[in-house]
Parts: C-alpha cells; sequence; structure tokens
C-alpha cells in the first residue's frame, strides 16, 4: 500500500525566458527591480552577504563553490560589503557599502557576450546568464565595470546574482518572503526593493527624495540599485538625524508597500497615512 507523504515541499519548474528577454541594446523592461541600501542603516554585519550565499548554494542558480575554504579563501561570494573609512583620525566614519550586481539598465555585460548566454528579462528587468550557453569565455566578466560576475572553475561557466529570481516567482513560499536573501536576512532593514522605473514606487520616492545616488555613472552603465547617502558630517561631533520608520511609512507613500527585510514586523507591509495632525 503506498501513501503520499503532503509533508513534502512542492517542487516548481520556473523558466528564465518566460515573458520574453533581451540581448542588445537599448534595453526596454516592463520594470527594473532594485535594492535601495540606506548608509544611515547598514553596520557592516555582512548578514545580506551570509543570506545571500546560503540561499543560492542550494538554489536554482547555484552552487557557489568553496574549493579550499579553510586554507586559501578560495571562495565565491555574489554579495560583498566594501568598508570605507572616511574622514581624519580621529574623527572618522565608515561607510559600510553592500554591493551585487545592479542589474543595470543599460547592462554592458549582456550585449559582450557571443553565445547568448546571459541577458535582460523584460518582465523585471533581471540579468540573468544561461549555464547551458555559457561557454566560460568570460567576456562578460570584463565587460562588467564593477566586478559583479565571477567565474566557477567547477562548472565551467559564469555566475552571478540573479535578485533571486527563484525565490521572486516561487508561489509555494509565503508573500512576505518572496524578495531577494539579501534583503529578507537584513536584521536592520537598511535594503529596500523597488522598481526604479516606477516614479510612484515608495522605494523609488525614497531614492529620489533622499538624494539617492549609483555607483559609477561614468560608466554609462546606468544601474538600477544605488544606495541612500549617509546623512552625517564626516568630520563633525554630531550626527544629523537618521532616517526613521515614520519617513519611510508615513511620509513617502499614503497606501504603497514597502518590501524590507524580514526581521520585525514591517516585511512586505501596508501602511495608510492616517497620522493625526
Amino acid at each position: 500500500m503506498s501513501s503520499t507523504n503532503s509533508t513534502q515541499p512542492q517542487q516548481i519548474t520556473l523558466d528564465m525566458y518566460q515573458n520574453g528577454v533581451e540581448y542588445r541594446l537599448p534595453f526596454k523592461p516592463s520594470k527594473n527591480f532594485a535594492i535601495i541600501t540606506d548608509l544611515n542603516k547598514c553596520f557592516g554585519c555582512a548578514g545580506c552577504q551570509m543570506s545571500c550565499k546560503e540561499w543560492n548554494t542550494s538554489g536554482m542558480f547555484g552552487p557557489l563553490p568553496d574549493l579550499n575554504p579553510y586554507g586559501d579563501l578560495d571562495v565565491m561570494f555574489w554579495l560583498r560589503v566594501l568598508n570605507v573609512e572616511v574622514g581624519n583620525w580621529p574623527q572618522t566614519k565608515v561607510y559600510n557599502i553592500p554591493i551585487n550586481c545592479f542589474h543595470c539598465m543599460n547592462a554592458p555585460c549582456v550585449p559582450v557576450c557571443p553565445v547568448g548566454a546571459t541577458f535582460k528579462r523584460v518582465e523585471d528587468g533581471i540579468v540573468l546568464v544561461d549555464y547551458n550557453k555559457c561557454i566560460g569565455c568570460k567576456y562578460c566578466i570584463y565587460g562588467c565595470p564593477y566586478g559583479n560576475r565571477f567565474f566557477d572553475p567547477v562548472q565551467g561557466v559564469v555566475k552571478k546574482c540573479t535578485h533571486c529570481f527563484d525565490r521572486l516567482y516561487d508561489t509555494t513560499i509565503p508573500p512576505e518572503e518572496r524578495i531577494p536573501a539579501c534583503i529578507h536576512g537584513c536584521m536592520v532593514q537598511a535594503r529596500i526593493w523597488a522598481n526604479i522605473l516606477d516614479p510612484t514606487d515608495p522605494g523609488t520616492i525614497l531614492f529620489v527624495d533622499k538624494g539617492g545616488f549609483v555607483m559609477g555613472p561614468e560608466t554609462g552603465a546606468n544601474p538600477a540599485s544605488g544606495y541612500l547617502p549617509w546623512r552625517s558630517d564626516y568630520a563633525g561631533n554630531e550626527d544629523v538625524e537618521l532616517l526613521s520608520q515614520e519617513e519611510y511609512f508615513n511620509v513617502w507613500t499614503a497606501t504603497g508597500v514597502v518590501q524590507l527585510g524580514s526581521q520585525g514586523t514591517n516585511s512586505t507591509t501596508t501602511q495608510s497615512n492616517n497620522s493625526s495632525s
């Protein structure tokens, strides 16, 4: 007598090419998902880096090889945290800047691929790599001005951040978890999920209103993901007030959705502006 184990997770199949892809500039995606990082909040714990590594090692686009992690540290990470000290000692501060694929709107890594293994999705602007097509020529690595592509010597293909494509469209997991692992794992909610092409998106509004910036605008890649600047006097004795939750939820949008990390109570939260005057 056979029985069905209802507790086993449901297996899903995702199509990278669904709803169309683009290989040549100019790209015209319907959306362009992005991660906005608030530098006022990030304190360099690398929780985003560890969450990315954990999810993607066993995810649809993994593994992330660790050839000799206890020796020469030949380890692949798709996200790294850059620590930059600013100011003159003893009045110095440290920028903690998470860096992963920016899923650029003019992604230079895509058109240089000679076999069409890398492409930009029309539906969401995510840049992906088809491992079945990749020949390991590394042209896309050389084409990326940010060093956000990595060669896997085991499989002989190039790998990179996918915005956790296999989380975003997995209907078997709770809606609040259908965000990139780095956002889900940020304990201080420093990373914000946004459609940067939508001027009404709360994350886009926040990015514009707070003077958000992108890394290396001179490259012409036009990164989708960016950063909120640190609101402080770097060499001064006093910092200005940091961004508050009230600003996130009550000022920048009346009824919009801001998707932050899962810690706390405001993951995938909709909050109306009902504050009394």
